[in-house]
Formats: structure tokens, C-alpha cells, sequence
């Protein structure tokens, strides 16, 4: 009996709170909100409002995914977006309350190797400047290497940060740009020590109590409770099932990488609006701190309002660290936007009434957001009710009857035939910012790829003239472009321009301009290669090599003993860094799972048990976590960048030799062998050993960097655990710096490989196995194999020579 009057007194007290809250909300809110779903067609929607401290709602409403009954909850994640950056400049506002930084630095004081194209501009741009969008690059300047994802680094993104040009006088223009935002991603985790990702959950999101948002962007496909996206596609609202392969990769997380929900971001707008003091007392910033991120940096245009809207026209709008500041009637309001593909938020936030709102949607329809921001802002302030959905829905209509209008559908002209030029299109392009994109004869007919960018493949129909219709494969994507061939005298091609005819595209990739890339010479051509290669090994008579060149652009190869077999060494850790990928991706796991470190093992003679010695590996912090619990993705990090023996046996232990065989036979490599872990002497005595051939390593690479290596999003991230490579004497040795390298050592006694893709500045790629047997010294063995890679590298590029 007094458990039931305990419980029931419990049930009584839930009643009154929620009875509380709906008396702090608007009158009928959920109906109002279901008709802003119902007036803009989006599926589903999260809210959150906090007061003073306390949260008022956070409740989800709508579908996840049009079509479907799966609800929108509270602990649904959507995208984000651009909300990310008031992270990124939050955690730039920790590290300077630390000493480790200040606003007024200039960026190169922590990022050494950054530039911008005008040398003046590179010495003056401070850490603050990163964040406000006028350093005078064109507004969006970069995007494309961002939004979709590219094969690029985030260092190698901001690296490229020098070949934009600058269009504006230093902080007088706002032009909104993503790039310098990876910029501070970088410094944030070069003055941390942290990755970008994990400062934002260790130091911000884990205090905050948001313990269901994911800061980096290929996590959230895995999560449990995840929204899906929609686009309007010809005025249709039409689901993204692609959303997670074309948004944005993880280079991109400090920009617009992060996933959260209507509960976790209440969370978010408590700390923010109690100076930086967390829902559990715990304070992450001081008041001063938070004073400086809302502090207005660079004054924003301002938009006239239509009548119909006239109620929410501002009086003042700027940029400051991260968040935007305007007014609404006599309040100044803090918020944000965040727009990703299928996705659109909005948070904002009243200081001086201790109010915050963040509206979460899955359709691209601002006006659905802002109608609700708006009508919950009046309730609170006390302002007069005016009909926002009608108003907004007006705004929205008008700016869709203009894309329909500006939208033709271009038709090739009659009775024309292709030019005698359109033989002479195919080939690689390449842009020394963007990459390289190829055009390429398929049975479907002629077909563009972008090298770098996966997701941008088209089809190509002839238009007029030497000009060309590009149908992309991905129709949200909507860059759907004219493909523009200019001539020379003799017929062949001297430029490629794109032209974006589509008004409602989100990329930036209009008017680019490609050149054609200088093809290698053919194998007839390469007699002086070759003569060069073997007078290097011939200095040393008593080894044996092997060696597999392959161009990604043009399929040409070069061989030496390719299907010689060799020792594997630590090459072998590049098929179980793709298998454990594969397993990822089934399923049976996720990377961020924790596993247990440990040193025993067993023997594929007997089972019986072995240890590896410390002293024997190449790294060692590893030793020192036995018994503790890492993330399987920690393990992998460790068993490429620092060829980890140790982290080698947990991954063949986790999925299994025979596993990792498989795959390498279903991608065509049938002679490689990877039977066993490392230092199982009874294995090595029997002749159990891991073996390789440089033809199949060729092969691994090729498909890691073509993104067939399980899928393009997986192929991604191994090129960027595989570029981090700390053993770099070897092939990158002799390449200029600005030659980047994604490769896998592997050396024991009397061997000495590498294996790797080298990404060239103007956007080519190859992949290079370079095997060797039977140099006593190490050292010596490096040396030779180095100059190899610099001999082919020249070849490549005949103007190095």
C-alpha cells in the first residue's frame, strides 16, 4: 500500500509539471506547429525552448522520413549544419581563457605551414578573423572541396586556402565562407593536442550533459534515433536517401559537422544563456568569455522585408564569434542558421529574458522554421499575434514560382551532330584548387567524374557547338551544368568550363575552368624510366624487387616482378585496416566501440598462447593501456600511422585472418596472403607467413583511392588515417612537401617496402609498390627505394626533371 501511494503520488506530480509547462507555452502549440508542417510539406520537426534556466519543451513532431510511421522523438538527431561553427568558436573561447591562445593572434603563430593567396594577408589574420567571414575570400570560396565530400585531408583543404583569390579589402565585406572554419578546426586541435571532434565532445558536449550528439559526421548514420533528409527536386519534397555519402565528410566537421537533437540542444542554449555555465552547475566559460563570443565582429547586409513579413525586419545584423546578433523590435536576439542537404535549423536566443529556441527540421524550408521562431518569440515577449505561416509561406512561393522560372530544361539543338572536336574531350581536366575531374567513354555513352569528389559523376549528352549537357547521377544534388569545350586551332581541347544552369543548386562549381592534363608518355615512352630505375637497383645486385605503378587517371602502368612474392612485413595492416572497415559497415560492430587492450594471443599452429615484446614494436603507449578499454577506431589509428604490432594482433583478432583473405580475393587480389598475427614464432617456423605481391598491393591502393574499397565514405576516411603516416622515408622521402602521400611501411629483416597513393597538387593521383629482398641495411634499403619514387615521380611530371 505505501508503494502504491508513493507511486501514485509520483504520477500526480508528473501530471502538475506537465500541466506547468503547457501553462508556460503557447496556447495550441502543437496544432500550430502540425499546420507549419502541413503549410511547408515538412515531414518532421524538433523543438526545444528553455526559460531562465528550465526547460519548457523539447519534443518532436512529424515523421522522420515522408511515407513512413517512425516518429520524430526528442532524442532524434538531425544535421545541424552550420550550428556547428558557435562550437568550433566556443572551444576557441576555452583554449584562450587557458593561455593557450589569444583572439589577437595571428593564425600562422599556431599554423606555421597556413597561407593565404596575398602575403600581407597571411601575417595579419588573427584567430578571430577565422570566424567572421571577412578575410576577403569570395563568399563560399572552397565549398566545393567540402559540400559534397572530397578525397582531401582537412589540412590538405586549408592548405588550398592560398588559391583563393581575395576579392574583398581585408574586414570591410561580409562574405560567408566554410573554409577558414577548418582552419580553426586545425588550430583547435594543434593548440589542444585534441582532435577537433574529440575537444567538441570531451571539453563541450560531455559537461553540457549532450550526451546524444555526435560530433563527427560519419558517426551519425550509426546512431539509433536519426532523422532522415528532403528536397524539393522539380517543386517536389523528395527524401535524400544518399544524405550521408553527399552532405559533407568528416575534413568538414568544424564547419557544419554536427548531429543533435531538440533535448541535448536545450542543453546547448542553457550553458550559452547562463554565461557558459552548464545545467550541472559545471562552468565551461566565464561570463567575459561568453560576452566576447556575442560580441557583434563584422555588421551583415540587411534585408528589406517584404510587407508581408514587415513585423521581423531588423534594425541591426552582424556576425560575431560564430553566431549572428539582430534585433527584433526592442530585443537583441543571438541565433544561428544551419542548412545541409535535406536539412535546415535554427536556434535563438533572448539574453535579457533568459529565453532560448532552436527549431530542428528535416526539409529544406526556412519559412517553416522561422514561423515558429517568430510565433513562440511574440508569446514570450508579449508582442501582438501576426500570421507568420501566411507570410512566410507567401515569401516561399514567390521564391519558387522565380527558380521555376529561371529552371529551363535545355534541349540539344535540332538536327546537330556532335563537332569533330567531341573525339578529342576525353581525358583528364584538372584545377589546381579543386582537382582533377575526368571525362570518360562508357557503354552508357560519355560520362563526368569528379577524381576527387565521388558523389559529382554525370552523364554527358551533346548540346551545340563544343558544348555538352552534364546529367548528374544524384538528382538532389541539382548541378546539373553545361560543359563548355574550348578549341585549339588543331581541334584539341585547351579548357573545359562548367556552367551551372540550375538557380536552386547549393554548389559553387559554376564557371570553373579545367585544364587538360599533360598525358604520361606511353609505355613505348618509358625506356629511360626504366633504364633509370634499374642502374639505381643495380647497386645492389644481391636484393630483389618488386615494383607496381598505376595512373588513377589513365589506368597506365608500370611493373617490375609485380607477381614476384615477398614477405608482407606491416603491408599486410592495409587489407585488415579494410576489413575492419567492411565488418563496420555490416554491422558487426561499430569503430567507436571500445575493446579490451591486451598481449596474449594464439598461435595458428595450436592455440597456444604467445606476447609481443614491447621493445620489438614501433609503438609503444599501447603497452601501457593493457586492461583498459580503447575504440576500435584508436586501435586502427595506431596499427597504420605507427605500423603498432600489438593493435595488429587485436584488429586480426577481432575479424578474423580468413575474413580478411576473403575480401582481398572479392577485389581481385588472389595472391596475397595474411594468415596470421605478428611474432607467432611457432607459425614463422612452419612457413606460416603473411606474403604479398606488389601487384596486389597495387590493387588494395587502387581501390582505396577509386573509393571502391568497401564505399567511398570508408575509402575516405582509411586515405586520411593512411596520409597521417609517421613513417615517411620512403616514398614521400625525395617529393616536394606539397606531394601528398597516403602509404603503408613495412620492413623486418632484410625487407623493406611501401606501398601508397600520391596525390599531386594539380589533382592527379597514382599508387606506387615499391618491394625489396636481400639489403642487409635497412637504411640503405630506404635510400634506394626512395629514388626510385623520385625517378617515377619526375617521369611523371617531366617539367621536375
Amino acid at each position: 500500500m505505501k508503494r502504491l501511494f508513493l507511486l501514485l503520488i509520483s504520477l500526480c506530480s508528473l501530471q502538475l509539471y506537465a500541466r506547468a509547462q503547457d501553462r508556460d507555452l503557447p496556447p495550441q502549440l502543437d496544432q500550430y506547429i502540425s499546420q507549419v508542417l502541413k503549410t511547408f510539406e515538412v515531414p518532421g520537426m524538433s523543438i526545444g525552448i528553455v526559460k531562465n534556466g528550465r526547460v519548457l519543451l523539447a519534443k518532436g513532431y512529424g515523421v522522420k522520413t515522408m511515407g513512413s510511421n517512425d516518429p520524430v522523438s526528442p532524442r532524434t538527431l538531425f544535421c545541424i549544419a552550420s550550428n556547428t561553427k558557435a562550437f568550433t568558436a566556443t572551444a576557441l573561447a576555452i583554449l584562450a581563457e587557458e593561455g593557450k591562445l589569444r583572439w589577437e593572434d595571428p593564425v600562422i603563430d599556431h599554423l606555421p605551414w597556413f597561407r593565404m593567396s596575398d602575403p600581407a594577408l597571411t601575417a595579419q589574420l588573427t584567430v578571430r578573423d577565422l570566424l567572421v567571414h571577412h578575410s576577403g575570400i569570395p563568399a563560399y570560396g572552397g565549398d566545393v572541396l567540402i559540400f559534397p565530400p572530397s578525397s582531401y585531408s582537412r589540412r590538405a583543404i586549408v592548405e588550398k586556402v592560398k588559391m583563393l583569390p581575395v576579392k574583398y579589402p581585408f574586414r570591410t565585406i561580409y562574405a560567408y565562407d566554410n573554409i577558414l572554419y577548418l582552419a580553426a578546426g586545425e588550430l583547435i586541435s594543434t593548440v589542444s593536442g585534441m582532435p577537433w571532434e574529440d575537444f567538441i565532445r570531451v571539453r563541450i558536449l560531455e559537461k553540457a550533459g549532450m550526451n546524444n550528439t555526435v560530433s563527427k559526421f560519419s558517426l551519425i548514420s550509426r546512431q539509433p534515433d536519426v532523422s532522415g533528409a528532403h528536397t524539393r527536386i522539380h517543386g517536389v519534397v523528395t527524401p535524400i536517401n544518399t544524405v550521408f555519402d553527399q552532405a559533407v565528410g568528416d575534413a568538414g566537421n568544424p564547419a557544419g559537422g554536427i548531429a543533435s537533437s531538440a533535448q541535448d540542444m536545450c542543453q546547448w542554449l542553457i550553458t550559452q544563456l547562463d554565461s557558459g555555465r552548464t545545467p550541472s552547475r559545471e562552468r565551461i566559460l566565464s561570463p567575459d568569455a561568453t560576452a566576447e563570443l556575442w560580441k557583434m565582429v563584422r555588421p551583415m547586409p540587411i534585408t528589406r522585408q517584404p510587407v508581408a513579413l514587415k513585423a521581423a525586419q531588423q534594425d541591426f545584423y552582424g556576425y560575431c564569434l560564430g553566431f549572428r546578433t539582430y534585433n527584433y523590435g526592442a530585443h537583441r536576439i543571438i541565433g544561428h542558421g544551419g542548412k545541409l542537404d535535406g536539412f535546415v535549423s535554427q536556434i535563438a536566443m533572448v539574453p535579457a529574458e533568459g529565453l532560448g529556441i532552436v527549431v530542428l527540421t528535416n526539409q529544406e524550408s526556412t519559412g517553416a522554421y522561422w514561423s515558429v521562431i517568430y510565433h513562440l518569440l511574440d508569446y514570450f515577449l508579449k508582442n501582438p499575434k501576426h500570421d507568420w505561416i501566411n507570410g512566410y509561406k507567401t515569401q516561399q512561393d514567390s521564391s519558387l514560382a522565380r527558380i521555376k522560372r529561371r529552371t529551363t530544361s535545355p534541349t540539344p539543338s535540332a538536327g546537330q551532330n556532335p563537332s569533330p572536336a567531341s573525339d578529342k574531350i576525353y581525358g583528364t581536366y584538372t584545377d589546381p584548387l579543386y582537382g582533377s575531374l575526368t571525362i570518360s567513354q562508357t557503354p552508357g555513352g560519355a560520362a563526368l567524374q569528379f577524381d576527387e569528389t565521388p558523389v559529382l559523376s554525370a552523364r554527358l549528352s551533346y548540346y551545340n557547338s563544343n558544348s555538352y549537357l552534364a546529367t548528374f547521377t544524384n538528382p538532389s544534388l541539382k548541378a546539373d551544368c553545361f560543359v563548355n569545350f574550348s578549341l585549339h586551332p588543331d581541334g584539341s581541347v585547351s579548357q573545359l568550363t562548367l556552367q551551372l544552369y540550375d538557380p536552386d543548386t547549393d554548389l559553387n562549381f559554376d564557371n570553373l575552368v579545367f585544364k587538360p592534363v599533360t598525358k604520361m608518355p606511353s609505355l613505348t615512352d618509358t625506356a629511360g624510366m626504366r633504364k633509370s630505375i634499374n642502374a639505381v637497383l643495380a647497386t645492389h645486385p644481391e636484393a630483389t624487387y618488386g615494383i607496381a605503378f598505376k595512373d588513377i587517371g589513365s589506368g597506365q602502368t608500370f611493373y617490375h616482378n609485380e607477381k614476384s612474392s615477398f614477405h608482407a612485413a606491416s603491408t599486410m595492416k592495409t587489407p585488415v585496416l579494410i576489413e575492419t572497415y567492411r565488418q563496420a559497415k555490416a554491422g558487426k560492430f561499430s569503430l567507436t566501440d571500445s575493446i579490451l587492450v591486451k598481449n596474449t594471443f594464439a598461435s595458428i599452429v595450436d592455440g597456444s598462447p604467445y606476447s609481443l615484446d614491447a621493445s620489438d614494436d614501433s609503438e609503444f603507449e599501447l603497452y601501457q593501456a593493457i586492461g583498459k578499454r580503447l575504440p576500435i577506431n584508436d586501435i586502427l589509428y595506431r596499427m597504420i600511422t605507427r605500423s603498432s604490432n600489438l593493435a595488429t594482433n587485436m584488429m586480426i583478432e577481432l575479424v578474423g585472418a580468413e575474413n580478411v583473405m576473403a575480401t582481398m580475393r572479392s577485389i581481385g587480389a588472389n595472391d596475397i596472403r595474411v594468415l596470421r598475427g605478428v611474432e607467432d614464432d611457432k607459425a614463422f617456423e612452419k612457413g606460416l607467413n603473411n606474403t604479398t605481391t606488389a601487384y596486389d598491393l597495387m590493387l588494395i591502393m587502387e581501390h582505396i583511392a577509386r573509393g571502391t574499397a568497401i564505399d567511398r565514405q570508408a575509402s575516405q576516411a582509411m586515405i586520411s588515417i593512411l596520409t597521417d603516416q609517421y613513417f615517411r622515408d620512403i616514398i614521400p622521402a625525395r617529393l616536394p612537401k606539397e606531394v601528398k602521400v597516403a602509404s603503408k611501411t613495412g620492413s623486418i629483416n632484410g625487407i623493406c617496402h611501401d606501398s601508397g597513393i600520391v596525390f599531386l597538387p594539380d589533382g592527379r593521383r597514382y599508387v606506387l609498390i615499391l618491394l625489396s629482398k636481400g639489403i642487409a641495411d635497412l637504411n640503405t634499403a630506404k635510400s634506394v627505394l626512395a629514388q626510385v619514387s623520385e625517378i617515377i615521380y619526375k617521369h611523371y611530371n617531366p617539367s621536375q626533371q
